[in-house]
């Protein structure tokens, strides 16, 4: 129960991280938050694959949000299925960031 609660509460945090960032900085420094919140949940997950699965759903839902709310495109329905499959896609690569930031954080809790 707890690890879903947590799971939960890394996805909301994804998404006001995505928020805040692309209202209050939006450049290319987002990634110093984004990169902080990573390392975070990785030193504060139990295990590695603890740290790989938080860290894949906060860099999901971050790279998400962020797309979603930068889309500034057509409102049709091919233009929509369109970016909402190329959003979808491309979130996974945050996925992939996330986990490698949720990784080195839960590393850098081990040898601190």
């Amino acid at each position: 129960m707890e690890t879903t609660i947590k799971k939960l509460l890394i996805g909301l945090l994804a998404v006001l991280v995505g928020g805040l960032t692309y209202y209050f900085m939006y450049g290319w420094y987002d990634v110093f938050p984004w990169a902080i919140v990573a390392l975070i949940i990785g030193y504060t997950s139990k295990n590695r694959r603890d740290a790989m699965i938080n860290g894949g759903i906060f860099g999901y839902f971050l790279f998400l949000v962020y797309i979603y709310l930068g889309y500034k495109g057509k409102t049709d329905v091919p233009g929509m299925v369109k970016f909402v499959a190329f959003d979808a896609g491309f979130s996974l690569v945050g996925g992939v960031a996330g986990v490698l930031g949720a990784v080195i954080g839960n590393w850098l809790k081990k040898i601190v």
